[in-house]
């Protein structure tokens, strides 16, 4: 569901739609939509997408040759040693064609490579710019950009404000309601990040659907044995197992950003069923994601219990 920021992704549409080459910064605080944004603008699009990691220079970029090389079905190629061969590999082997490249999170990258972004401007400079590619690079905040290099080389910058505001949240009630069926009587709840949503161990009546957000899930969450499942995004559904067997949930759900849910109390399950059948799958994929952690958490006791003692 794309509401919020129709204004924001007409400005990349326009830039898109010009010829050569264009570079957009968009900014914005964590939960201001910049993923959701950037993914909807991609969508159909021939488009490389990119999202940088807590980690070293070399393993973001190895993580960026991977997203080109499978991008161009190339399994002959090393992956690049720097980062002007990696963009200079793509606007050669896609050249005269419109692509978009997107690298999410470029403050983290160049916190980890402060040459970077002189890099970024010298390769624009003398190649790119001749090129008929689309970058557009994210961060928490543009101001980090003034007074280097790279500031000359961009074409625009959109600015994120707060997403969930109540203009937003009204919008995306009333679309959510229209589209699932459901009337006025659905519960939504607005999470802040950070909060827990399910706690592990515990009982649970409801079930979630994702309508603005993100969560991370986890098992063990606050002790040593704390494990990161994955994360949950727009759409998707928790809190299934607990609703439908009546067992306390086998996971702890937090909110990673600001949140607006859909909740699904037991009683209204299967109407909510009826009405969402695509919802059906999406439950089924989790269901069998929890199957195949603890599948996973089997082999691995059954090779301890294998061990010889010391």
């Amino acid at each position: 569901m794309f509401i919020g920021r129709e204004n924001e992704l007409a400005k990349l549409e326009k830039a898109y739609s010009e010829e050569g080459f264009r570079l957009f910064v968009v900014s914005g605080s964590q939960g201001s939509g910049k993923t959701t944004l950037l993914e909807q603008f991609c969508r159909n699009k021939a488009a490389i997408y990119f999202n940088a990691s807590r980690g070293s220079s070399r393993s973001n970029l190895n993580a960026f040759s991977s997203k080109i090389l499978h991008f161009f079905a190339d399994n002959e190629h090393k992956p690049f040693q720097f980062w002007d061969n990696a963009l200079s590999h793509i606007a050669r082997t896609y050249k005269g064609y419109r692509i978009i490249v997107v690298i999410e999170g470029l403050d983290i990258l160049a916190g980890y490579d402060a040459a970077l972004l002189g890099v970024l401007a010298r390769v624009i400079d003398s190649e790119l710019k001749y090129s008929a590619m689309m970058m557009v690079v994210s961060c928490g905040n543009a101001g980090f950009l003034k007074n280097t290099q790279l500031l000359h080389c961009i074409n625009g910058v959109i600015q994120l404000g707060k997403f969930l505001n109540d203009e937003n949240i009204a919008r995306l009630k009333a679309e959510t309601l229209r589209q699932s069926g459901m009337d006025n009587r659905a519960k939504f709840v607005r999470v802040p990040a950070d909060a827990v949503i399910l706690h592990e161990g515990r009982p649970n009546c409801e079930m979630y659907k994702i309508i603005s957000g993100r969560a991370l899930c986890f098992t063990g969450y606050g002790t040593d044995g704390e494990y990161l499942l994955g994360s949950l995004k727009d759409g998707k559904t928790f809190g299934e197992y607990s609703l439908l067997t009546g067992k306390p949930g086998i996971y702890t759900v937090t909110a990673f950003t600001d949140m607006l849910l859909l909740k699904i109390p037991r009683g209204d399950f299967m109407n909510f069923i009826g009405s969402n059948p695509r919802n059906s799958i999406d439950i089924m994929r989790n269901m069998a994601g929890m199957l195949n952690v603890l599948k996973v958490n089997i082999d691995m006791l059954r090779e301890e219990l294998s061990e010889p003692p010391q």
